[in-house]
């Protein structure tokens, strides 16, 4: 759906004060677009019921969600799923936050994972941290873009010349992580990583947290169970946040630090006495008013900002309300910190001591005007590129523009700049009209597996860092026989060394690594850590206006879809049925629905002509096979079924592969669901074999 110039979006009114505000700013903007608003306002709704009725009466084109915690965005246990499936409005979400920082069952992430899958054609995510957008959309949820904070904040006119603070944190802390630690079940990791932070605090956890989910998963290759550990970790390292500010702000020793908020007792009813105590350390009460905080910010010297644990990449809001009051901050270096501002390396710092440094040569009377310059510097910059305005109208730039579908067959131009050819989906690292996905391609790529037909790469891969993460990359998002199409300045020639951004340099040569016709090559390369394979098109070199560039037309070698899944069709028969227990209920239940099922198919006189499938997650197929065997083994046995010319054939399946569900849809006879499961994605695959009564077994036959 297209957002027109008067189109009609309902929002949810938080309860929490932070969110109220950047809804009351979407608001403002939005009115100020010609929109119309309408703002539930669950105090005065009674039920969910009278929620959905609302929506229903409404009729908005567009829902736009800000705080995860949300009504909409909630799971709802009696219908076992998300409230947001049930409303036919597509829906924008905002994740201000890493996407699931508010949840701490990775079960419950799970959920919410497949919920999003499931409704990818009617909703949009706006991410702040870039590896949300990279995982969304690596899952094949293409309506994924990236988002910055924004602030309505206004500058006063002139600086200010006699502070109320030297240095000062508007926030929450605790004096240290054995404040928050304690009880953890994986505190063991969790500190270390946490320490690994405080000692250099460009260090992602984003790393340590899929290096838990790969430890956890034991080698299981399903994306969705790896990004729902992952992101149960960050959750749980997100819970240490107060305490690791306190052990950073607890080392400052060189300046006057006013702790604005900082009463433990102010967060979850702590106990007041948890303080950190030091001369040089003074604790104020929190202040709710944007207009206090605004003054705060511009009556410091230096604004301290301690970016949370759940974020690698992205700055908070308040080095954005910093800036967009005219205060001068410091902060720890984020990556996103070099996009913001010209000023990144004179506002941020990497260690605990580099903060000290910086605090001393900030507060001392000589650098006044420097601190000034910077801040104002710093000021323009945000204003500029990050008022509310302008965020809004990028975001619904991107809806509108968005690729809805992605075309059959999928061509992607990376780094095209201005050059996208007809026909291709256009990737670059700016925002431009021919730019369709705002991408870093330094990092993993936003294109799920197996997905592109072709992949052109003109004058980009020699800006990129890494090279074995460059063609592992483009070899991941590659279909089996997909064709890759790469120019890029040789060192043969001037071309490769003269621009100061080429970071990475190829020859001829370069490409012998990742082909098969050269297996010593290419073995050299696997142990360097390329995981992939390609087959040498065409390879030559030529020569424009005195720069020589090479030109590589390679071919994805890889398993085919269905000849990775051919043991399963090989084990297909001609009635295919696929059972789809309810997982949440106990144990006992799903063995008695079990039970009954395979009691009707055990008496189908064409028993043998069967091949059962059954439905589960990784968790849950690792004791189906078991239960299954005993089961029909218990039914053979009690009630002397005859199975002399053939039993079913008996095979697990997860519910979460794609490509699985999609090769099997065409053979599979009938969908059984157990116990009012969540169909979910099986919907999508086998949307007319939903077998309502399991008796209709009886009427299978294939004579």
């Amino acid at each position: 759906m297209i957002i027109s110039n008067s189109s009609k979006f309902l929002l949810e009114k938080s309860r929490t004060p932070i969110y109220q505000r950047i809804q009351n700013a979407f608001k403002q903007v939005l009115l100020t677009l010609g929109h119309t608003l309408v703002v539930a306002d669950l105090e005065h709704i009674s039920s969910i019921e009278d929620y959905l009725l609302l929506i229903r009466e409404e009729n908005p084109d567009f829902i736009l969600l800000t705080d995860p915690r949300s009504l909409l965005a909630s799971y709802q246990e009696h219908i076992d799923g998300f409230l947001f499936e049930k409303v036919d409005t597509p829906i924008i979400f905002i994740h201000h936050n890493n996407i699931f920082s508010d949840l701490y069952d990775s079960r419950m992430i799970q959920n919410k994972l497949i919920s999003f899958y499931r409704t990818r054609d009617k909703s949009y995510h706006f991410c702040l941290e870039y590896d949300n957008f990279v995982d969304l959309r690596s899952l094949g949820i293409d309506n994924t873009f990236s988002i910055s904070h924004a602030s309505e904040f206004i500058k006063y006119s002139s600086p200010i010349q006699n502070y109320r603070h030297e240095l000062s944190f508007l926030g929450h802390l605790l004096p240290s992580l054995s404040n928050t630690i304690e009880g953890n079940p994986f505190s063991h990791f969790i500190q270390s990583h946490v320490w690994r932070r405080i000692v250099n605090l460009d260090t992602k956890l984003g790393d340590y947290a899929s290096e838990f989910a790969n430890m956890q998963l034991k080698g299981s290759s399903e994306l969705i169970d790896f990004l729902s550990i992952k992101y149960f970790y960050i959750s749980n390292l997100h819970i240490q946040s107060n305490g690791f500010r306190g052990e950073i702000v607890k080392r400052i020793d060189n300046a006057n630090l006013d702790i604005i908020g900082g009463d433990p007792s102010y967060i979850h009813g702590k106990d007041s006495s948890l303080i950190i105590d030091k001369e040089n350390i003074r604790y104020y009460p929190p202040q709710k008013e944007d207009f206090f905080a605004q003054n705060i910010y511009r009556n410091s010297q230096i604004n301290l900002n301690i970016t949370s644990l759940q974020f690698d990449s992205a700055v908070i809001n308040r080095v954005i309300d910093i800036a967009a009051s005219g205060g001068f901050v410091l902060t720890d270096w984020r990556s996103d910190l070099e996009s913001l501002t010209g000023v990144h390396k004179e506002i941020s710092y990497k260690s605990i001591e580099e903060l000290n440094e910086k605090i001393s040569y900030y507060l001392h009377p000589d650098h006044y005007q420097e601190r000034i310059d910077i801040a104002e510097a710093l000021h323009q910059d945000v204003s500029r590129k990050y008022s509310y305005l302008s965020i809004v109208e990028d975001m619904i730039f991107k809806i509108n523009s968005s690729v809805k579908n992605m075309p059959d067959p999928l061509c992607i131009d990376l780094g095209c700049g201005i050059w996208k050819p007809e026909g291709f989906i256009g990737v670059d690292i700016y925002a431009s009209p021919n730019i369709d996905v705002v991408a870093n391609l330094n990092r993993r790529f936003p294109f799920s597996d197996n997905s592109a037909d072709i992949i052109r790469a003109h004058d980009v891969i020699e800006h990129l860092d890494n090279k074995i993460h460059t063609m592992n990359e483009i070899w991941r998002i590659s279909k089996p026989n997909a064709l890759i199409d790469i120019r890029v300045p040789s060192t043969d020639g001037r071309g490769a060394f003269q621009d100061p951004t080429h970071v990475s340099f190829w020859n001829l040569n370069s490409f012998l690594y990742y082909c098969i016709e050269y297996p010593e090559y290419l073995k050299l390369c696997h142990s360097y850590g390329f995981q992939g394979k390609f087959s040498i098109v065409s390879l030559e070199q030529q020569s424009e206006n005195n720069v020589v560039h090479v030109h590589a037309v390679l071919k994805a070698i890889k398993k085919d879809v269905q000849v990775k899944y051919q043991e399963y069709l090989d084990n297909l028969r001609p009635i295919n049925l696929l059972i789809v227990p309810n997982w949440l209920q106990p144990q006992e239940q799903i063995s008695e629905y079990l039970t009954s099922c395979l009691e009707i198919i055990l008496s189908h006189p064409q028993k043998n002509l069967m091949t059962i499938l059954i439905v589960g997650d990784s968790s849950e197929l690792d004791i189906l096979n078991s239960l299954i065997m005993d089961i029909a083994l218990g039914l053979i046995i009690e009630q002397d079924i005859d199975v002399s010319n053939g039993e079913p054939n008996f095979l697990s399946i997860h519910v979460n592969d794609g490509y699985l569900l999609s090769t099997l849809s065409r053979h599979v006879s009938a969908v059984i669901p157990l116990g009012s499961p969540d169909l979910g994605i099986l919907l999508e695959y086998f949307p007319d074999k939903i077998l309502e009564n399991i008796d209709l077994i009886h009427e299978m036959d294939i004579s």
